[in-house]
């Protein structure tokens, strides 16, 4: 997991299997940007090959306190197996998803 803070977003690079230790270490990382201001997140997933349940929960907790504060996370996803995980759970309509890291920054602007 890599952290990049740039002036009005935070992105966060995943890669690899996102499992039970993994997700814990998200939930620590956003709670970080949160408790900096930061509420403009962009979390990259183009190098995941499988993301756990509660990582998905995670997700989905985090953005709801971004909303109160106005801000909001954003997807990158390119990989098709794990779009159709999104599209099955139906939280591709919870998130914005982009398929380029560009767009997604983009998207906030």
């Amino acid at each position: 997991m890599k952290r990049i803070s740039e002036e009005n977003m935070e992105i966060i690079e995943l890669d690899g299997r996102i499992d039970q230790e993994a997700s814990e270490e998200l939930e620590n990382t956003l709670e970080e940007c949160l408790s900096g201001g930061n509420t403009n997140i962009c979390i990259d997933m183009i190098n995941v090959k499988h993301i756990c349940s509660s990582a998905l929960g995670v997700l989905v907790a985090v953005k709801r306190k971004i909303k109160d504060n106005h801000g909001d996370i954003k997807l990158v996803i390119a990989n098709d197996n794990l779009m159709k995980l999104f599209q099955t759970t139906m939280l591709d309509k919870v998130f914005e998803i982009y398929e380029t890291q560009r767009e997604c920054h983009t998207a906030f602007d």
